[in-house]
């Protein structure tokens, strides 16, 4: 893995780092959930380095804390896929919550195609029906349950993310499709993965989250590297100064990077920050 060829619309890679934005599922950790040793020893590189370390996910807030005491990392986060930016602490520090008669649309159309809804907001995970296999291995990978409802009238106001779960990648895709036509400008629906479909805010992606965990800590997208696998990974890709895609990652993806490193069942984030961003300290 190395270098991508240059694009037309790929801008010079930053020689200067001072801050690293991190997708976490099929990025910094393998498929198992876990940190590898080498992945906690590159952060803790970049802690000496004087690089901030940001973490942002599709995951609510508590499924990201949960890697902070292992990283040693006390920096602000973006979660469910920036809708949400927080302190260490927990603490939500902006939010962009979704119309509520679109939430209500939106998901009036998931059930209608047998698509399992689930709705997040704060530090909320609600589900209608907990009895499918998703949910099982959600709480795993969270380490949270979620709350069980039969309507969402007392939330009105609080959904930042909408969770469309299903097997069928080609219905999830064909949904996605059919929101943005039917609610052009008021939703962004993107899969972060083969079987989850995000629906958030229009502004609610990780170029969004990516600016603003910037602006947090004083440091410009210029002086700011991206690391990560997914189609939702491309919008925080296409603005930072440094854009590595993993080495599992479609070739769509990677088009957006400067470099592609290795999988991340094969170190690959922990050989992308001794390669291409110590280096640029």
């Amino acid at each position: 893995m190395g270098n991508k060829m240059e694009k037309g619309s790929l801008k010079t890679p930053s020689n200067k780092i001072r801050l690293l934005i991190s997708d976490i599922d099929g990025t910094l950790i393998t498929k198992d959930k876990v940190l590898t040793p080498e992945t906690c020893e590159a952060a803790k590189s970049l802690n000496k380095a004087g690089i901030q370390l940001c973490l942002v996910s599709s995951r609510p807030p508590q499924g990201i804390e949960f890697f902070f005491s292992q990283l040693e990392n006390n920096a602000p986060f973006a979660a469910l896929n920036g809708g949400e930016i927080l302190d260490h602490q927990g603490h939500i520090l902006s939010s962009l919550t979704m119309n509520q008669d679109v939430v209500h649309q939106v998901i009036k159309l998931l059930q209608k195609n047998n698509v399992h809804v689930w709705l997040f907001g704060g530090t909320d995970w609600l589900v209608f029906n907990v009895e499918n296999a998703f949910v099982e291995h959600e709480v795993k990978t969270i380490h949270a349950p979620p709350q069980i409802i039969s309507h969402f009238d007392q939330y009105h106001g609080q959904i930042t993310k909408i969770g469309g779960i299903s097997k069928d990648t080609d219905l999830l895709d064909r949904i996605a499709q059919e929101l943005e036509s039917m609610f052009s400008g008021e939703i962004k629906a993107a899969r972060s993965s083969d079987h989850y479909l995000d629906i958030t805010h229009p502004k609610a992606n990780k170029g969004h989250a990516a600016i603003e965990l910037g602006k947090q800590l004083g440091i410009d997208i210029k002086e700011t590297a991206c690391i990560g696998d997914m189609y939702n990974d491309i919008a925080m890709l296409k603005l930072a100064g440094l854009a590595i895609a993993m080495g599992q990652s479609d070739e769509e993806v990677q088009s957006h990077a400067h470099f592609v490193t290795e999988s991340n069942e094969n170190n690959g984030w922990a050989e992308a920050v001794k390669k291409y961003i110590l280096p640029r300290a």
